[in-house]
């Protein structure tokens, strides 16, 4: 009579290529979360964004703080993944933490608007993090991202 089934060697080559598979996928679904956590603060900068856009084009200047923004002072600008806003010469800093993961506990997102040279009165356009502005167009107020690079949007990471 012969046996049907399946040998230890061949159940443990089984296991090996699963879990080769697993170490290789969960850095990359790890990766996944962290960027989709990013979706929070980038939807709360965007009503920033507009508040710092309107005081430009009536003042001629961007805002030195949240106050003349606008907008609440930091520490009520918070949510389930951000701790703080703040508004500096017209960059705006996103502090991340509470139900963020390790990896993007207290650490910062920046927008910073940037202006066509010579042409105050042209659209300004918005960078994220680590983008930098096209030729032509200079980026007012300081980066302070901190966030990982590997993390951030491909729009907030200057590819050129």
């Amino acid at each position: 009579m012969k046996n049907k089934g399946f040998t230890l060697i061949e159940l443990m080559v089984v296991v090996a290529i699963i879990g080769i598979l697993a170490s290789v996928a969960l850095p990359q679904y790890s990766q996944y979360i962290q960027r989709s956590e990013l979706a929070d603060p980038l939807a709360m900068a965007s009503t920033i964004r507009e508040d710092v856009t309107t005081f430009y084009l009536e003042q001629g200047r961007f805002p030195k703080n949240n106050e003349q923004a606008g907008v609440p002072a930091s520490k009520f600008l918070i949510g389930n993944r951000v701790t703080g806003i703040t508004v500096e010469g017209g960059a705006i800093h996103i502090s991340l933490g509470n139900k963020v993961s390790m990896p993007l506990q207290n650490t910062v997102l920046t927008f910073r608007p940037a202006v066509v040279v010579g042409s105050p009165t042209s659209p300004i356009a918005w960078l994220c993090g680590f983008d930098k502005p096209v030729t032509g167009m200079q980026a007012v107020g300081e980066n302070k991202t901190t966030v990982p690079k590997d993390i951030l949007p491909s729009s907030c990471i200057d590819r050129g």
